[in-house]
C-alpha cells in the first residue's frame, strides 16, 4: 500500500505517504459538530505556502471524506504531469 490513514486524535485523521511519511491530506471533524467532516489535500510544491492547502469539501460521513482525499491522489497519479 502506498498510503495509510493515521489518526492524530478522535477528530483528525491524516492521509500519509508510506515512502517518506509526508502528509498528503487530512480529514477532520469540528468539535461540537458530530456529523460534518471536512477534507483537504496538500499540494506538493516547494516552498510550501498557504496556497498549498486545497479544501475538497464537507461530507456527511468520515468514509466519504476519506474517499474524496483518496480519489484526488489516485487521479493525480494517473496524469502525465506527475509522472517522472
Amino acid at each position: 500500500m502506498k498510503y495509510t490513514w493515521k489518526n492524530e486524535n478522535n477528530t483528525t485523521i491524516h492521509y500519509v505517504r508510506n515512502i517518506d511519511g509526508r502528509i498528503m491530506g487530512t480529514i477532520w471533524q469540528y468539535i461540537g459538530n458530530s456529523f460534518t467532516w471536512t477534507s483537504k489535500i496538500y499540494i506538493e510544491e516547494f516552498p510550501f505556502t498557504n496556497n498549498s492547502e486545497k479544501y475538497l469539501g464537507h461530507y456527511a460521513s468520515q468514509d466519504s471524506a476519506k474517499i474524496a482525499v483518496e480519489n484526488y491522489w489516485f487521479q493525480q497519479e494517473l496524469t502525465l504531469e506527475n509522472k517522472q
